[in-house]
């Protein structure tokens, strides 16, 4: 059995996921250790152990495993970061936090990104600001894991991540950012998720009592002790939430500005607050 076949073998046992075709050969390329891009033009046999490697990876996609877990990595932005369980699966939306936030960091000044992940956020600022002194929190001991794991394989000198809630690890600390994909969904939305989210990605990074502010809310408030005169700081949250949190931050006598802006889908995703001056 060459590449190709075995791609099509895999493609059938995935026959009732959305995407069986591409999926396919991201599973037989990754099990075969060569690139997509080679399969079709493989004529030489597998051999017995890749070819079982790829079967066992694709029965892992049947029971409904996301496939960044089972491949290991994912993509954010530019930069190829180890996700696994305990790691929430960095997302295209959440780009618009770097996109945002990253060009208006003061030179030579301090972002902090509260609910690290993998490290997602933390990890592309440090990429395109090599200037800037970053500090990232994470209260999942698996996810900081993960986040630890992709700052080495990156090398970042100027970055530091701490284990704990919000602010908690940073007493006495101010940024000049602040940047947050932290958990939104209300709890009672957990059974109309996709499996693949359901299931397998961890209940800590996803869910928040209520309606799923409250966790964001206190991050907010927390923006008084810890963010500099004029510094800003941008949220990820559910497109339902954005205009209660934005009437929230707007009643916060230490903020100036309160805008919502959209994600890359033009979807309300975000709160971008800035404190006011001195």
């Amino acid at each position: 059995m060459n590449a190709e076949e075995l791609r099509r073998e895999i493609a059938e046992r995935l026959a009732e996921t959305d995407n069986a075709a591409q999926e396919s050969g991201w599973l037989t390329a990754r099990a075969a250790g060569i690139p997509v891009s080679e399969i079709l033009f493989r004529e030489e046999e597998l051999g017995e152990k890749e070819i079982r490697k790829a079967r066992e990876l694709a029965d892992r996609r049947v029971k409904g495993e996301p496939l960044q877990y089972i491949l290991g990595d994912e993509y954010f932005g530019e930069m190829l970061l180890k996700v696994g369980p305990g790691c929430l699966i960095p997302r295209p939306e959440t780009w618009g936090i770097v996109e945002t936030l990253s060009p208006q960091i003061p030179r030579d000044g301090s972002f902090c990104e509260l609910g690290v992940g993998s490290g997602a956020i933390a990890l592309s600022i440090a990429s395109a600001r090599p200037d800037v002194r970053i500090c990232g929190s994470e209260i999942s001991p698996d996810a900081l894991r993960w986040a630890e794991r992709n700052l080495a394989a990156f090398g970042f000198s100027h970055v530091e991540f701490r284990a704990g809630s919000l602010f908690e690890p940073f007493a006495g600390m101010r940024f000049d950012a602040v940047g947050a994909n932290l958990p939104y969904i209300p709890r009672s939305e957990k059974p109309n998720l996709q499996r693949e989210v359901r299931d397998f990605e961890p209940d800590i990074a996803l869910f928040a009592d209520g309606d799923g502010s409250g966790i964001i809310r206190q991050a907010l408030l927390g923006l008084e002790k810890h963010l500099k005169p004029e510094g800003i700081a941008m949220f990820e949250a559910g497109s339902e939430q954005t205009r209660p949190l934005a009437e929230f931050a707007a009643d916060l006598p230490f903020l100036s500005e309160t805008m919502i802006l959209n994600d890359c889908f033009g979807k309300p995703r975000f709160l971008f607050v800035k404190r006011q001056a001195e």
